[in-house]
């Protein structure tokens, strides 16, 4: 990950450097410039960087020989067994269990052994791990790759994870209660 960062900076530098130009037209600050070319340029660095991080997880995949699916919001998952009963719905009361790594393997949280009760559909978890557990059934389980904007994108988590970085979550469904 610490060569996404690194090529993320490269990437603003670039941008920076590319609006440096060698004539003598006057520039102009980047706050008095039309809002229309800020976000253009907002979103060519954030394509930039989603191929980034793109690139940094098919890597991983590649390196652990995971098989793997995709999503339409960008989830990756394996489902390792597939549960019985039936499926959870958006609003449910959960019981799960999950651990949540970095790619580089750096555990952020870990409750394997701690069962967690949530209400689902009112943010108690990140967007990535709430489609992963509406994926599941009861005594279910799976492995999913959480892209850093399901996960907890240019914040990240204070003291573990940091910011614009994918995570790695194993989960399994405990319990529903409907």
């Amino acid at each position: 990950m610490h060569n996404l960062l690194k090529s993320f900076v490269s990437l603003g530098v670039a941008l920076l450097l590319m609006g440096c130009r060698g004539d003598d037209r006057p520039q102009v600050p980047y706050n008095k410039l039309p809002k229309s070319t800020v976000q253009e340029d907002f979103l060519a660095m954030n394509r930039g960087f989603l191929e980034l991080e793109r690139e940094d997880i098919k890597h991983y995949i590649d390196s652990l020989d995971l098989k793997m699916d995709s999503t339409m919001s960008g989830l990756l998952y394996r489902i390792d067994e597939v549960g019985y009963g039936d499926s959870v719905s958006k609003t449910d009361e959960v019981t799960i269990r999950y651990t949540l790594t970095l790619l580089d393997g750096t555990t952020c949280d870990d409750l394997r052994d701690v069962a967690r009760i949530v209400r689902l559909g009112k943010g108690n978890l990140i967007k990535g791990l709430e489609e992963a557990v509406r994926m599941l059934k009861v005594s279910g389980s799976g492995t999913f790759i959480i892209p850093s904007y399901l996960a907890y994108g240019v914040s990240g988590k204070k003291g573990c994870i940091p910011p614009w970085n994918p995570v790695f979550c194993k989960v399994t469904l405990i319990e529903i209660n409907k």
